[in-house]
Formats: C-alpha cells, sequence, structure tokens
C-alpha cells in the first residue's frame, strides 16, 4: 500500500444469497465485522422495507460498512471502507459466513490523497 493512502475501500456484490431479508442476520454480521477488526460500534442501524429488502449502516473510527438488498434477485451491494491499517479482505469470510452466496464479487480501492483508482483527486490542491 503506499503511504498518501488513508483507508482501503471494498466494493463487494453478494450474488445468490437466499438469507438478504433479516434484519437481526445483517446487525449480527455487523457486530461481527466490529469485533474482527476490534472497532468500537459509533452506529448501527438496519431498516427493514416492505414488502422485502432492507438496508443498514455501521459507522465505526475511520470506517463504515453498508449493505443494500434485493432479496428477490438474490443480490446485496455492501461497501466496506477501513482506516488504512484494517486489511478489509477479512470481511469476506464473514459475508459468506452470513449469506452463504453463490458467488462473492469484490472490488478493492486504495482511499487517499493523489489515489486515482476512483478518487477524485484535484491537482490544484497538491
Amino acid at each position: 500500500m503506499h503511504a498518501e493512502a488513508v483507508a482501503r475501500h471494498l466494493l463487494v456484490e453478494i450474488v445468490g444469497s437466499r438469507l438478504l431479508n433479516d434484519a437481526q442476520r445483517v446487525e449480527a454480521f455487523f457486530r461481527d465485522l466490529a469485533a474482527t477488526y476490534g472497532k468500537e460500534i459509533l452506529a448501527l442501524h438496519v431498516y427493514q422495507f416492505e414488502p422485502y429488502g432492507l438496508s443498514g449502516l455501521l459507522v465505526m473510527p475511520e470506517s463504515h460498512v453498508a449493505i443494500h438488498t434485493w432479496p428477490e434477485y438474490g443480490y446485496a451491494a455492501l461497501d466496506v471502507f477501513l482506516g488504512a491499517s484494517c486489511d478489509p479482505k477479512a470481511s469476506v469470510p464473514l459475508i459468506e459466513r452470513y449469506f452463504v452466496p453463490q458467488d462473492v464479487r469484490v472490488v478493492e480501492l486504495e482511499r487517499g490523497v493523489g489515489k486515482r483508482n476512483g478518487t477524485l483527486v484535484r491537482p490544484e490542491l497538491h
């Protein structure tokens, strides 16, 4: 990782899961994830939609995890944003355990000053 990276960000797609409409499961996943990284939970909320689907957010120091699910498609989009000292890939086994998907697709970005892999860079500020 480059010295100017301040965070690492996983963009995760969960495909082929039948366990995406359970708010208690998502809350347990968030709590387990925070414990895995030894992070304090600053905020945790899961909102259940009718007739199905949910959105959830976990906020930790210098970090957050967000999920949006479409159970009718067996699909969820998940963001795992962690301070640079943490390895966000450690979240993948938890994702597999809690959601038992057919597939997990992952893109990792380094976030920070001078990064050009998805972060807006303003040269006039350098």
